[in-house]
């Protein structure tokens, strides 16, 4: 029997088979296995329209004559529409955050007005009764180009000698420069300073699912529901809700399964705003959903990237300081909400890594070009943080001749000494790289790998090992969301629900894309409430 006010437990559950920890099925796994998930162009409505856009093929280019006569003629189609009809229905947004100090941005329309500033940015919207009659009419868009200097080079950019946004009065969208006391006078008497530049092309995701909507607005009411694959349902109720002039309290932003998303569907994109106006516009359904090609033009990018760092050490073998010189290449707009400066600005944060020094300098620049526009995704900045350091670790290790392992080891801070705060002013908690810098050499037999290497080598076979020490911001706590004005929740919550069926009903905001957050969640509540997973 179990005490006075606790929790009723089925006597088939033995308290001690928590499920949190173990390994158990996915929850919907079977659903989605069958081909029974419902993803978006799963989706049917009644009256449903379907958009497509007319995107630019030029990097940078004014719009002197667009006409969409013979569009709107094209069978099925229900409207061909502009720049300017769109923004009747949907206010531009400018992507910055108060704490980035000096971060600027240019307005952005969901529909380009006058000028184009990628290749691909969208210029006009058709819609029709279907996709496929919506796609034929494109071919009948007539636009008359003016090709303007197009801005694809960040160090071009950084000159300055053509402005994409002129009243910005440069391409600056972001800088930041910190340096620590005592810096040149520490890197002067250091026994070795090592340098190297790093180069890194852009890339994006790539989902099982790609980007899209379907927004139906119902005049009689002036609700708006949509039917989104997002990451951030509620962030997106706020944005639909100010820049569409509707009550937030009628807007309606339904996640069903999202197939995958990376950080890539947490943004707001121009097309998929426009979608929104449209219905609006329309007061019917209508329904966007990007093919590959649209995909790799308009998902946002990310990484683009020029890093000059150079590390000072001694002969000891110990880390003096690091000297960071960043460059990126955001596109023509720093993206809304949460800008395209966060990723430059953990670059700063985290270079260095888990390694122990007092001197650190470094100069961020996040610059404009006409190529489609970055923002945050997957490990936002870390990837970059970890390889340029790690590779000039390797770099110092080298110099004075010392093991790559040992040199590390020298350097790690002690798995005592947290918290820590590094020297860009970021605080960490418990980390134990000592602890796990041993167990790492023990399992890889570091000691054999390098003989064996050796032995390789003697017959002309060349063999790496490589090592990498990483810390990963994980929980960033609820002051980092809403930071700087931008409205996304700060805190989060859950409804759990008992019926008398003996069922336990849970409510959550967090969607799901593929990682097994239901599965998570299910475990959660098994646990708190005393039931099983199943």
């Amino acid at each position: 029997m179990n005490a006075r006010n606790e929790l009723p437990v089925s006597d088939q559950i033995a308290q001690s088979a928590d499920p949190i920890g173990q390994s158990t099925p996915r929850t919907g796994a079977r659903k989605l296995l069958q081909g029974r998930g419902m993803y978006l162009d799963d989706m049917r409505v009644p009256r449903l329209a379907h958009v497509v856009f007319f995107r630019s093929p030029h990097a940078h280019a004014r719009i002197k004559h667009l006409d969409l006569t013979a569009a709107r003629q094209q069978p099925g189609v229900i409207a061909a529409v502009d720049g300017r009809a769109i923004a009747e229905f949907c206010t531009p947004w400018v992507g910055v955050l108060t704490h980035l100090k000096g971060l600027k941005s240019a307005p952005q329309h969901a529909v380009a007005i006058d000028r184009v500033c990628w290749q691909g940015e969208a210029v006009a919207a058709i819609v029709a009764q279907t996709r496929r009659q919506a796609e034929d009419a494109l071919d009948h868009v007539v636009v008359e180009w003016e090709v303007l200097p197009a801005v694809t080079d960040m160090r071009d950019s950084l000159s300055n000698r053509q402005v994409i946004h002129p009243e910005l009065g440069d391409n600056i969208c972001f800088s930041r420069e910190m340096v620590t006391e005592g810096f040149e006078e520490a890197f002067a008497k250091a026994d070795v300073v090592v340098e190297k530049t790093y180069d890194f092309s852009r890339h994006t995701g790539v989902t099982n699912e790609p980007r899209g909507l379907l927004a139906d607005y119902n005049p009689a009411d002036h609700t708006l529901v949509v039917y989104h694959g997002t990451q951030a349902p509620h962030m997106m109720q706020d944005i639909f809700s100010r820049h569409l002039n509707i009550p937030e309290s009628n807007v309606r932003v339904v996640c069903k399964d999202v197939g995958g998303s990376f950080g890539i569907k947490v943004h707001v994109y121009a097309d998929e705003m426009a979608t929104a106006a449209l219905s609006v516009m329309l007061r019917r359904p209508v329904k966007f959903l990007a093919d590959r090609l649209e995909s790799f033009l308009t998902d946002i990018h990310a990484r683009e990237h020029t890093v000059t760092v150079r590390m000072a050490c001694n002969r000891t073998g110990e880390i003096v300081g690091f000297d960071l010189r960043d460059l990126t290449g955001i596109g023509p707009y720093s993206v809304y909400p949460r800008t395209s400066g966060i990723e430059g600005n953990q670059v700063v944060n985290l270079t260095g890594g888990p390694y122990k020094h007092k001197h650190y300098r470094a100069r961020l620049d996040v610059v404009f070009t006409n190529k489609n526009v970055t923002c945050q995704y997957r490990a936002v900045g870390h990837p970059i943080a970890v390889a340029i350091t790690e590779g000039i670790v390797d770099e110092g290790a080298r110099a004075i001749g010392m093991d790559a392992a040992e040199f590390r080891r020298r350097n790690l801070i002690a798995d005592d000494a947290y918290p820590y705060t590094f020297p860009s002013g970021i605080k960490f908690e418990k980390l134990s790289h000592h602890q796990c810098l041993d167990q790492l050499l023990k399992l890889m037999d570091y000691d054999g790998l390098r003989r064996d290497q050796a032995e390789c080598r003697q017959r002309g076979v060349y063999r790496g090992i490589g090592l990498a020490a990483m810390i990963e911001v994980t929980n960033p706590s609820p002051a980092f969301y809403g930071v700087g004005g931008a409205r996304i929740s700060a805190q989060d919550g859950a409804t759990v629900r008992l019926d008398p069926g003996g069922m336990v009903h849970v409510l959550v905001s967090v969607t799901e894309q593929g990682q097994g957050t239901e599965a998570v969640f299910a475990q959660v509540a098994a646990s708190a409430v005393g039931v099983g997973v199943d």
